[in-house]
């Protein structure tokens, strides 16, 4: 019997709209057998996300999505972690550090804006972020500011790159960041490779350490499914996927979970205990 298996959502602990416990409602109705929560930078979640889940009936893990940057595509990715250990030695003061380059960030961000004569101040978008910031608390200070009617509009205008408000992210290097999660005694992916570049761009993360890829992607065409998920059996690489949700009003509220094998869901499983 297949499962529905979802290894890549965010709550409101990062740039997601609902809070770990609606996501697990929603995982509910959605006949979703094992939730995963990846908020960038951030397991704060946690404790929400295992009460709701334990009132639920719901199988439900902590994972963690961190944000990388560097001068090319493939520095500029995001690694997943799971099977982590939060109380690893160090863990949670590098993701405070990476928390408070985000919001260093998020403050320049709010800079460049204004010199465009955009009336942001940091804390309209501070007031609408639970924990971790990123351009997606931007986007939503723009909406509420009546400059723009959705995320897509403010970063379509605002917020990639080479538009008139993008920063450079100031995250960890993909070499940090999988040291970091395997430190932690946990497993790390790439998310969405195809923001990575070509097979080289892949191999070299694969180099750095990399376990795993995200085969199965909300993004994905049927023939990148097909290409990655070739790749990651020619190098051994955990075969992980997920919606990457974010909640209502955010352009990423798709049904939670991908649907896998016994087979396939197996070595997941065993990498998640």
């Amino acid at each position: 019997m297949p499962r529905r298996v979802e290894l890549h959502c965010h709550s409101i602990f990062s740039d997601g709209t609902l809070t770990p416990a609606e996501l697990v409602s929603r995982a509910v109705k959605n006949g979703v057998d094992l939730l995963t929560l990846t908020d960038h930078d951030s397991i704060s979640g946690g404790p929400d996300l295992f009460s709701a889940a334990q009132a639920a009936g719901l199988d439900v893990r902590l994972g963690i999505e961190i944000n990388c940057a560097g001068e090319g595509a493939a520095d500029r990715v995001h690694v997943l972690g799971y099977g982590i250990n939060p109380a690893s030695a160090g863990f949670a003061e590098r993701l405070t550090e990476f928390r408070e380059r985000r919001t260093v960030r998020s403050k320049r961000i709010v800079e460049s804006l204004r010199a465009l004569g955009i009336a942001i101040e940091f804390d309209h978008v501070r007031s609408g972020a639970h924990e971790t910031l990123g351009r997606p608390h931007v986007a939503d200070a723009l909406r509420r500011l009546g400059v723009v009617k959705s995320r897509k509009e403010a970063f379509e205008r605002f917020l990639i790159k080479g538009k008139p408000g993008y920063v450079e992210s100031m995250g960890p290097s993909p070499a940090e960041a999988i040291a970091l999660i395997r430190d932690a005694g946990g497993t790390a992916c790439l998310a969405h490779p195809q923001t990575a570049g070509k097979e080289i761009e892949l191999d070299a993360l694969l180099s750095s350490g990399l376990q795993g890829l995200e085969v199965y992607y909300s993004g994905h065409s049927a023939s990148q499914v097909r290409a990655y998920g070739d790749y990651a059996a020619s190098r051994g690489l955990l075969v992980v996927g997920g919606s990457d949700f974010h909640g209502p009003g955010t352009g990423r509220e798709e049904r939670l979970g991908i649907e896998y094998s016994d087979e396939a869901a197996g070595p997941v499983l065993e990498r998640l205990q």
